[in-house]
């Protein structure tokens, strides 16, 4: 992840954030101003609309109504100290305690400000994390993401319409088969094939013939999921391309496929002259689940690249491979720090708890990657010890391993999780503050994620 227009998508975001939600009172006379507050809102006139709120408030401080509006308007003007602060006067009027649905809209309102943001990272974070709002309220501001200049953001706005099964039914997401960056494509092509729609199969066809040999690839996956009836000859052919990119890329479309003619191919790519080949193979046994590949596996957890040990580790957790729990053990004690990080997992994944004491010790290593994803680590695998964990990780000095304290938090959900998020909003660093986002508008919807495997 690493300016946006700011067009019609804000409009939209107040239209389903605001009016479907009831925020919008009752209609008043034209010569209301708080009437006017609103429909300076409506129209992005913030000032405008600051500027009416800050005189209600003046001359009456116990409205409510204005507080609760000013904080709508502060989040979109990106100022989330000020739309918290109002948030805590409607709890010292009586009428903010139990308001989730007001804390939900200062989150989209953040996150609406972040996509503007002059940080290709940024948006690229605020477009991720609207998956997290789920569906009534992610996709209206996602919409623009669509015709962000950053060809990352514009892939991270497909994957989340495809998290969220909007992909087949958005002109932006059918459109991009035809954008021109390669990467962009294979998003639009890989999420139209999660999509289940049978109208996108002649969009998807099209990428058979594309100039990218991944995306042709990537186009043959997503033709078996919508059709079931597309040969995967092709993809095991290849899994012997003369090109490792093309062969690793096969491999793991073939795991993702979970096709079983495709084990002796797999099994082979552990032998690969290229790492990166040899480390496609090893996860790609993973997602394929036949257990016939663990005594392969465990040999490759002696490679020496760091990536295929750190990848056969990983698939061994996820085959429940009790016969490796001894060389795992091996393997915590790894050169390598993500090698160690991905071998407690696995242990954790295979019952021996104990491992979480190896994870908690990677929290000290003074590389922010390591850190990181000893923090999602444990968060999929022991929910109950991961709070302490994340809350250990929230003043990191690295935003990417609070990034990660706050995506575990989120994973916990619960009363527990609220404060800290909310206080994630008030983050120095904007990515932070948009997964903070994403994750708070998730639990105050009641769309409290279960770990993910």
């Amino acid at each position: 992840m690493r300016l946006m227009r700011t067009g019609s998508f804000l409009a939209l975001a107040l239209t389903a954030g605001l009016l479907t939600t009831g925020f919008i009172l009752p209609a008043r006379s034209a010569s209301d101003p708080l009437k006017a507050a609103r429909e300076a809102l409506n129209r992005k006139d913030y000032d405008s609309a600051l500027e009416r709120l800050d005189a209600i408030i003046k001359t009456s401080p116990g409205e409510a109504s204005a507080y609760e509006l000013r904080a709508v308007v502060q989040s979109y003007r990106g100022r989330p100290e000020e739309a918290l602060a109002d948030f805590d006067r409607l709890i010292g009027l009586g009428t903010g305690r139990d308001r989730p649905d007001l804390l939900r809209r200062i989150s989209l309102g953040l996150l609406a400000d972040l996509l503007s943001h002059d940080q290709e990272v940024v948006r690229g974070a605020a477009v991720t994390a609207l998956a997290e709002l789920g569906p009534s309220d992610a996709r209206p501001p996602l919409i623009g993401a669509f015709g962000d200049p950053s060809p990352r953001v514009r892939s991270l706005a497909i994957q989340t319409a495809g998290r969220l099964g909007w992909a087949a039914s958005i002109p932006s997401v059918r459109n991009a088969v035809g954008d021109p960056e390669a990467s962009v494509r294979i998003a639009a092509l890989s999420a139209l094939g999660l999509s289940k729609d049978p109208t996108a199969v002649p969009l998807v066809r099209r990428g058979l013939t594309d100039q990218d040999p991944i995306a042709q690839l990537v186009a043959h996956e997503a033709l078996v999921r919508l059709t079931q009836a597309q040969p995967v000859r092709p993809l095991l052919e290849a899994a012997r391309d003369f090109s490792p990119a093309v062969r690793g890329a096969a491999m793991g479309i073939l795991g993702r496929l979970k096709e079983p003619s495709a084990l002796p191919v797999l099994t082979m790519g552990l032998h690969d002259p290229d790492g990166s080949v040899r480390s496609f193979a090893a996860g790609a046994l993973g997602d394929l689940g036949n257990p016939s590949a663990i005594p392969a596996l465990m040999e490759a957890l002696s490679d020496e690249d760091p990536y295929a040990r750190n990848f056969a580790a990983a698939s061994l957790g996820r085959l429940k491979a009790r016969v490796a729990v001894s060389a795992l053990w091996g393997v915590v004690k790894d050169s390598d720090a993500h090698v160690r990080v991905a071998a407690a997992e696995a242990l954790i994944r295979l019952g021996e708890g104990e491992a979480a004491l190896v994870l908690r010790g990677l929290l000290k290593d003074p590389d922010f990657g390591v850190r990181s994803a000893a923090v999602g680590a444990i968060a999929r695998t022991a929910p109950a010890r991961a709070t302490a964990f994340a809350l250990e990780a929230f003043d990191d000095p690295a935003p990417r391993v609070r990034v990660a304290a706050v995506q575990a938090l989120g994973r916990i959900g619960g009363k527990t999780a609220l404060p800290y998020l909310r206080r994630a909003l008030l983050d120095k660093d904007p990515t932070v503050r948009a997964f903070s986002a994403g994750h708070l508008g998730s639990l105050t919807a009641g769309r409290n994620r279960k770990t993910e495997d």
